[in-house]
């Protein structure tokens, strides 16, 4: 299914020795210029494309102060906007190879299955950006999270 896999960072081969874990895609973007590439005309991949790996999300959305305490209930523009971002491109985004999300931090996938990273107690919402329900499989012997392109 293409769209978004994340997963945690140590599942990935980052060296090209460890032929056990996952081999991450060539291209290697930060989320503001995966963005920007999406949103070009004409759309600049498809399923021939080498595909993209997404780095450094949970960083970012750390640096940007979107961490959440488990009882929150506030508003969350920033990523409300990127979501729609994200999904205006869904349909480009299934006719291309599945983007891996390497994370960091610690996954959990909570209740409502939103998954968050956790960092320094609080947890940063990937759900927001990806949505919820997401499938779920193993990669290098951990879990791993499937988003579909439709971004519910």
């Amino acid at each position: 299914m293409p769209g978004y896999l994340i997963l945690p960072d140590e599942a990935y081969d980052w060296s090209g020795d460890q032929p056990t874990k996952v081999r991450p895609h060539p291209t290697r973007l930060g989320l503001f210029d995966l963005i920007r590439a999406l949103e070009q005309d004409p759309f600049p991949f498809d399923r021939r494309s080498q595909g993209i790996c997404l780095t450094g999300l949970d960083e970012l959305l750390v640096t940007m102060n979107q961490l959440e305490d488990p009882n929150e209930t506030r508003d969350w523009p920033e990523l409300t906007k990127i979501h729609r971002r994200l999904r205006a491109v869904s349909n480009d985004v299934s006719n291309m190879a599945t983007i891996h999300v390497p994370i960091r931090h610690q996954l959990v996938l909570g209740a409502g299955s939103h998954l968050f990273a956790l960092y320094a107690g609080k947890r940063v919402p990937l759900w927001r950006l990806f949505g919820c329900n997401p499938s779920f499989d193993t990669g290098a012997g951990l879990r791993t999270y499937q988003f579909g392109e439709n971004l519910s």
